[in-house]
């Protein structure tokens, strides 16, 4: 399981998946490898580099070799409108679809009626950690001092908050507090709060299997 960075390069594998940003994909390939182990080469992850990328990247699968791919899929986060995001992936999917002649899938992150993004799921997974309690209090606690904020801007608020306390240093994300503490899980990607990540990648996995080979 590769990530590739080009927008020109060749796609890889039958199941390209992309995500917005590298916290999003370094966490979703760890819960590849715990999950599905042996058919992670099945799977290219490609982080867009932020949410106003996505578009644009999305489209350039138009212009990429296709090489072995079988379908496409888009974990994208809701933001403050969860409607208007949905929205928003329909009309690229419609004009994006029949390009790349693959089936393009959406996952949206807490879901397709809940303003919020990855974080959301991330305290989800943590109910009932005091440490975490602490946090959303103080998220809760500074949010009106800090001016109009998205759902999702609160959540990162109290990640940020929960990992410094318990790590005792500074982290802005996941991905970067995982990355220095490899050896220690931070998150229970059995979790059911991460059980909409399962189902979606077990669904890519599966279009790909129902997929004659050429």
């Amino acid at each position: 399981m590769k990530s590739a960075k080009g927008v020109s390069e060749a796609i890889t594998a039958p199941v390209l998946l992309l995500v917005e940003g590298e916290d999003e994909e370094y966490i979703v390939r760890a819960m590849c490898l715990h999950w599905f182990q042996g058919r992670t080469q099945h799977i290219d992850i490609e982080s867009v580099g932020g949410r106003d990328n996505f578009p644009k990247r999305f489209k350039a699968l138009a212009v990429r070799s296709p090489g072995p791919l079988k379908v496409v899929g888009v974990i994208a986060d809701s933001e403050e409108d969860a409607q208007a995001t949905s929205q928003r992936w329909h009309v690229l999917f419609g004009e994006v679809e029949p390009k790349v002649n693959r089936p393009c899938r959406k996952l949206q992150l807490p879901n397709e009626a809940t303003q919020g993004a990855f974080e959301s799921l991330v305290l989800q997974a943590l109910d009932g950690d005091l440490v975490v309690a602490c946090a959303t209090a103080f998220r809760d606690c500074v949010t009106p001092q800090l001016g109009n904020k998205t759902q999702a801007q609160k959540d990162k608020i109290a990640v940020q908050a929960w990992l410094s306390a318990l790590l005792g240093n500074a982290y802005g994300n996941i991905f970067k507090a995982q990355k220095d503490y490899p050896h220690q899980q931070l998150l229970n990607y059995d979790h059911e709060a991460f059980l909409p990540i399962k189902r979606f990648l077990e669904q890519l996995l599966a279009e790909v299997d129902a997929v004659p080979a050429e």
